[in-house]
């Protein structure tokens, strides 16, 4: 017999694939149907995007379920989840649409997923193909240097591996990126999170690219200016290195460039600032935008950066116990995850309020989250989720404080 479907709005907060992105991945785990409506309704061009509609039907495809309304354009979906199942899976969006969104889709359900019913393997490898470096997105060098060491430390998650096969731009995309994980052991959960000790800046690494038309000597001019912005700020006691690379083309489809500044901290903290190249920008003017936004993190004193933020929210979400996160000013991505996870698992609760601190300019934001405990049980397709019976609350704005 069919089940009601939760209705999730796509217009609310954010408004835009964020929402599909991540009540997906909660439905896939949780077993819940959803229906998303009104999706994308403020954008200039509403509904789904190839990028979006390629993200769902790779979920539809690693939980074996159903999707209705999978159709470019469309402003209404119903996805009707089975089992989550480990294996091969590929995604191409065909376009340049951003592969590292689908990796931030997929990623949760990794780690739920069961053995298929045809081989005893646990091990997932998707191969996603698109836009590695698109706008309004984290690029794929975030993931390999920010994302998955911290979900490596953090939570324990050694088995989740990303890597840049080949690089993709705008406006053909081409890029390729593989992802692998092994699904937490029977029976348990995500152990919660604790990111609210920022401690000092042990090093900078500044990592720059070119491919295709744009020149070798870019990279260099890149890194060595936002080498000049940071030893301006930080001083000369914080080591700084430059990694830079002309991409061949075996390993970049077009023509693109760009530069990503990791800060690690003396708690293990990994903050980052990027930019990418733009016609007519020159390489000084895209290290300093990606400078700038790394230093405003620093000199805030936060523990994570505004990328980091949201894409931690439905992992503090699923995790057993409470989770801590302290960051600048939660970003519209950040309350929109929470919003969304709170409406899809009955037992995640979140809670934000201001941190006062000494010595620094800004306002800093401690988001906690009593997280739902969702096990990986050692039953094929079921998912134990804590107050699971407990009615869902409707959606609701998270104030910046109390």
């Amino acid at each position: 017999m069919r089940t009601a479907a939760l209705l999730i709005d796509g217009s609310i907060l954010e408004g835009g694939g964020q929402i599909l992105r991540n009540s997906a991945a909660l439905a896939a785990i949780t077993g819940t149907s959803i229906t998303v409506d009104k999706i994308r309704a403020g954008r200039s061009r509403p509904g789904l995007r190839p990028q979006h509609l390629t993200g769902l039907q790779l979920v539809e495809r690693m939980c074996e379920g159903s999707l209705e309304g999978g159709t470019v354009g469309s402003s209404r979906i119903t996805l009707q989840p089975r089992t989550l199942s480990c294996g091969e899976y590929i995604a191409d969006t065909q376009t340049a649409g951003s592969c590292t969104l689908m990796v931030q889709q997929s990623l949760p359900c990794l780690l739920f997923a069961k053995p298929h019913r045809d081989s005893a393997s646990n091990i997932t490898k998707l191969v996603l193909r698109g836009g590695t470096d698109a706008d309004m997105a984290p690029p794929v060098d975030y993931f390999v240097h920010v994302l998955f060491p911290t979900l490596q430390t953090r939570l324990g998650l050694s088995d989740v591996k990303v890597e840049c096969m080949r690089r993709g731009f705008m406006p053909r995309g081409g890029g390729e990126i593989h992802v692998t994980a092994a699904p937490l052991p029977p029976g348990t959960s995500l152990q919660p999170l604790d990111i609210t000790t920022r401690g000092e800046v042990s090093s900078i690494r500044i990592h720059a690219f070119s491919a295709g038309r744009v020149a070798a000597s870019v990279p260099e001019r890149m890194a060595a200016a936002a080498e000049q912005q940071i030893r301006t700020r930080l001083g000369a006691a914080v080591p700084v290195s430059r990694h830079t690379a002309y991409e061949p083309a075996e390993r970049a489809y077009g023509d693109g460039c760009g530069i990503l500044l990791v800060a690690e901290t003396s708690t293990g903290c990994l903050l980052a600032g990027s930019a990418k190249g733009q016609r007519g920008v020159a390489s000084e003017a895209v290290a300093a935008t990606a400078s700038s936004e790394l230093l405003e993190e620093l000199e805030a004193g936060a523990c994570v950066d505004q990328w980091m933020q949201d894409q931690l929210i439905i992992l503090m979400a699923l995790a057993a116990g409470e989770s801590r996160m302290l960051c600048s000013e939660p970003t519209l991505h950040t309350r929109t995850a929470m919003v969304i996870a709170e409406q899809v698992l009955p037992g995640a609760k979140f809670s934000v309020s201001t941190v006062t601190q000494d010595g620094r300019p800004g306002q800093l934001y401690m988001i906690r989250c009593k997280g739902a405990a969702g096990k990986h049980d050692d039953v094929q397709g079921a998912l134990g989720f804590m107050d699971a019976s407990h009615e869902r609350a409707h959606p609701h704005v998270h104030p910046m404080a109390e």
